[in-house]
């Protein structure tokens, strides 16, 4: 057997909070739509929405604890109603805003310039 040990590091999840109120209240967003997010280690993420919608996120710091929950329906024993459960999830540590970009998909500028 080796001498060497071998270290496992284990990688906290970091949980964000993804906030589009701000663009839904101007565009419609389709729930099926697939997406991209990108440069989450970045200061501005980007989210790409079905190829069309661009946005551009900054994160803001949480004041005090933010919980995420997940509610579970429970089946019910004879004669009792079902009921839910809620679970807390995680604690979340940074609210990531959405704003839309200025540019479009492709990166270029929607301005037109003169010269």
């Amino acid at each position: 057997m080796n001498d060497e040990s071998v270290k496992v590091t284990k990688e906290e999840a970091e949980y964000v909070l993804i906030d589009l109120d701000d663009v839904a209240r101007h565009i419609d967003i389709p729930s099926e739509a697939p997406y991209i997010l990108s440069g989450l280690d970045t200061l501005n993420p980007v989210l790409t929405i079905d190829g069309k919608i661009k946005l551009v996120g900054k994160y803001l710091e949480t004041i005090g604890t933010c919980l995420a929950f997940s509610d579970k329906e429970v089946a019910a024993a004879d004669n009792q109603t079902p009921h839910k459960t809620v679970e807390p999830v995680a604690k979340l540590h940074k609210i990531l805003k959405f704003r839309l970009a200025l540019d479009n998909v492709d990166g270029e500028n929607t301005r037109s310039t003169s010269s």
